[in-house]
């Protein structure tokens, strides 16, 4: 098939970018910066940037397949309103435009986030939001998109909607890779103190990788699936972490307090020097607080969706942390 893509530069973008390279399919990806994409194999590379549909519009004509994996994740940015241009605007643009030029099959990574916090029972696709409360820029864009994406759904486009989890395994060090970028100091000896955390849904890239692909290849019955793992609380992935590499989860869990002092401390000298956060966030810490588990049932019963344990998970990723020097 003729797959055009964004999001190919991303942690997810670039693992799902090989499998449908050596799947045999062709791939126009587009890319905002081809010098610092690094793309390799056989893929034709679009300069242009989503949120500017003039400039990628025009390529969609012969392909088979739209994948929207391109999105602004991060937990701060100095123009909030660059959230709303890529996660929803260039979102809703680029599904209409993709349907427009005969695409028959569009795919967007939406996240969990989306969904909302569980804080109980795992969600489903079928709950309806539990907590009204946006917390950042990221989940309000992401919440916002999704609502968007489901009323084109509802109209006809042919669209599915897939929801990864928290994302882990080896691959590209951009800001979706977030457990690997918070196990190299906890491994390395440099975070003394950890968060109390709630429970989390962690899943393997493969896995989604693989799930895409179900859905890219196949004629999936439904039109929303998660696509997640294994769900665990701060305390249970520490152990994990700790049969896999002996190293003793953190002595202390910094008081939810104090940790939203400090990243509300972080926001403001961002604002002030126009610079990222090199930590959290006072609103990142709010978000932690909350449980953020998910049911992946529906896909495990309508794609053959599999799920790598955590451990096993684990110990693939930190070795291959530890041979590309990530950690020593």
């Amino acid at each position: 098939m003729k797959i055009f893509m964004t999001g190919a530069t991303g942690f997810l973008g670039n693992e799902l970018l090989k499998q449908l390279q050596a799947s045999g399919h062709s791939v126009t990806a587009l890319v905002r910066n081809p010098q610092k994409a690094r793309l390799t194999g056989d893929v034709q590379i679009l300069t242009g940037e989503v949120e500017s549909p003039v400039t990628y519009t025009s390529a969609f004509q012969g392909h088979d397949v739209f994948l929207h994996l391109a999105a602004l994740v991060k937990m701060w940015a100095k123009d909030p309103l660059q959230f709303d241009r890529v996660n929803i605007e260039a979102t809703e643009n680029a599904i209409k435009a993709a349907s427009d030029a005969g695409i028959s099959k569009i795919v967007y990574s939406s996240s969990f986030i989306a969904l909302g916090p569980s804080n109980g029972k795992p969600l489903t696709e079928q709950d309806t939001r539990r907590n009204s409360v946006l917390h950042n820029d990221y989940e309000r864009t992401k919440y916002l998109a999704d609502q968007k994406a489901r009323e084109l759904q509802k109209a006809g486009y042919p669209l599915y909607i897939l929801y990864p989890g928290v994302i882990y395994g080896p691959g590209n060090m951009t800001d979706g890779n977030i457990v690997a970028k918070n196990l190299i100091p906890f491994l390395n000896g440099r975070m003394p103190f950890g968060l109390p955390l709630q429970s989390w849904n962690y899943v393997f890239v493969k896995d989604v990788v693989n799930g895409f692909m179900k859905v890219i290849e196949g004629t999936p019955p439904s039109n929303r699936y998660i696509l997640g793992g294994e769900n665990h609380d701060g305390k249970s992935f520490y152990e994990t972490v700790y049969d896999v590499t002996g190293k003793k989860p953190p002595a202390i869990n910094m008081p939810f307090g104090l940790a939203k002092a400090a990243g509300y401390s972080e926001y403001l000298l961002a604002k002030l020097f126009g610079r990222e956060p090199s930590m959290l966030t006072h609103e990142v810490v709010e978000i932690y607080k909350l449980s953020w588990a998910y049911d992946s049932s529906r896909a495990i019963r309508e794609l053959e969706y599999k799920i790598t344990s955590l451990k096993d998970g684990l110990i693939e990723l930190i070795g291959w942390l530890k041979n590309s020097g990530y950690v020593k």
